[in-house]
């Protein structure tokens, strides 16, 4: 409820001017004087609006309105006199009075004034409610902004990157602590203020200048640029190599470019050793695994064929000489054709390659492993089929990927299993089917079985190659395989051959 002080030294004015106004449902207080008004106000009561006559003995309703004025309380002032005057009319503006009414006081004119200064009261307190939350804002983002600065300029100086800030006129304006470290600046001087430029070798210059520019060019806060072994310049003339991402932005008017460089000569070192270590290491699991398969291989021929020698030999031991030298030797050349597949581009193999017919292929390496041990005790269980199915490939690849997929088949069942292939066509592909009823995979194994030296096998009994070649002739041409295998329960490779071209 709106509260309005009333000051007249008069109490039948008072009286009726408290009647008036609390008909209208205003809270109302009576003051017989204006120093008693002031006193009241002094000591911190509150009001809407004031009404003071402007002759009182003591104090005038003047006096009170200048200290209204002076003390800069947010109160409308209504003086009323039963003397106007020029004089107190000019005091009334100059102490900047609300409203100056003569005696008598019409009820209407009264009610209206009253109002329209509570009006006025309300639109002044909400603009300083205003201005104090807007000033209180401002404050706590000037504190905000701070903190982030001393927060960002902590997180700069912490980074062991180098981010160094430029102008459009390629000016270095700022960097961090790192950048003089990294680049052996003495001081800031050194690199605050100089042209980007001197960062760069003389010959590499113009190369990063222009993917630099290209930055520059491009619309603000959408440009960002990623440049990686970038080869840069210490003040004492020695290079280094650096990952450089660089970003856009505008603020206050101007166009700026960050950069942060990370030197990555030590990472590069720990790269190519790790390398160097996992080539050696896939050389000498390789080495011992090929070299045992070897010496495997020469053990029963060398044997075979000291006991076919000898002069008391019968002919059933040196046909078993003959089919064990001819065995081991499959074994061998199944061995050195793994290893050239390793060594030949993609490109010769493509050269090579022609329409042949999938069941035709299929039989030739069939045929090929009809007497070998590997496959000797394997039911191989497959339907002869005339119908010409089309693939785009090279003979011998494909002799080499079925070969492999049969001799993994073979060593999951214990040389004993069923082997199943089955071949087809549909509107858009070719198909390729071998099902074995092995030991299968468990999914460990079938996330390793690309990885070249790879392999469940105990040593000597396999490179661990077989699968690795696989992938690289599937890839060379374009061949998708689907494996599905868990353990137990064998394991399937669908190969599904891209449609051959009809010209």
């Amino acid at each position: 409820m709106d509260k309005i002080l009333i000051v007249d030294d008069e109490e039948d004015i008072r009286i009726a001017l408290k009647r008036v106004l609390s008909r209208e449902g205003y809270q109302i207080e009576l003051a017989e004087s204006a120093s008693e008004a002031i006193q009241r106000i002094s000591s911190g009561e509150t009001f809407s609006v004031a009404i003071s006559d402007i002759l009182m003995s003591g104090m005038s309703g003047i006096d009170f309105t200048k200290f209204i004025a002076e003390k800069q309380i947010n109160l409308p002032v209504i003086l009323i006199t039963g003397n106007p005057n020029l004089s107190s009319a000019e005091s009334a503006i100059r102490y900047h009075a609300f409203e100056y009414i003569s005696k008598p006081v019409d009820r209407t004119q009264i009610l209206s004034v009253v109002k329209r200064a509570l009006e006025l009261k309300n639109q002044k307190d909400s603009d300083l409610e205003k201005l104090m939350l807007s000033e209180k804002l401002e404050k706590a983002l000037r504190t905000q902004n701070l903190d982030l600065n001393r927060q960002n300029a902590a997180i700069l100086n912490a980074t062991s990157d180098a981010v160094i800030t430029i102008d459009s006129k390629l000016t270095v304006v700022s960097a961090n602590k790192a950048s003089f470290e990294m680049f052996r600046f003495r001081t800031p001087l050194d690199l605050i203020g100089q042209s980007v430029k001197i960062l760069f070798t003389e010959n590499k210059m113009q190369k990063y200048m222009s993917q630099v520019s290209k930055v520059l060019s491009e619309e603000e806060n959408k440009s960002t640029l990623q440049l990686s072994d970038v080869t840069l310049l210490r003040s004492d003339a020695s290079t280094f190599l650096a990952d450089i991402a660089i970003c856009s932005y505008s603020l206050d008017g101007d166009t700026y470019y960050t950069g942060v460089i990370r030197d990555v000569t030590q990472k590069k070192a720990m790269v190519e050793q790790l390398i160097h270590s996992e080539r050696r290491a896939f050389l000498s699991v390789v080495a011992a695994s090929i070299g045992h398969e070897i010496n495997n291989s020469l053990t029963a021929i060398q044997g075979f064929v000291e006991m076919a020698s000898r002069e008391n030999a019968d002919t059933m031991l040196k046909d078993r000489a003959l089919k064990v030298t001819l065995n081991q030797t499959e074994k061998l050349r199944a061995l050195t054709s793994n290893l050239l597949q390793l060594g030949k581009s993609l490109k010769s193999n493509n050269e090579q390659s022609k329409v042949l017919n999938l069941n035709n292929e299929i039989s030739s390496v069939l045929q090929v492993f009809k007497e070998t041990a590997k496959l000797k005790y394997c039911h191989i269980k497959r339907e002869d089929s005339f119908e010409e199915i089309l693939i785009q490939m090279n003979s011998d690849q494909f002799a080499l990927l079925l070969s492999n997929i049969l001799l993994n088949a073979a060593d999951a069942t214990n040389n004993i299993g069923t082997i199943e292939i089955v071949s087809y066509k549909d509107q858009k592909n070719s198909h390729l089917i071998v099902t074995d009823d092995g030991e299968g995979m468990s999914p460990e194994t079938l996330n390793k079985i690309y990885e070249p030296y790879f392999t469940t096998k105990e040593l000597g009994k396999g490179t661990g190659l077989g699968m690795f070649v696989v992938k690289q002739i599937v890839d060379n041409f374009d061949i998708r395989l689907e494996i599905d295998s868990t353990p137990g329960n064998g394991s399937k490779f669908h190969f599904i051959f891209p449609k051959v071209s009809e010209s």
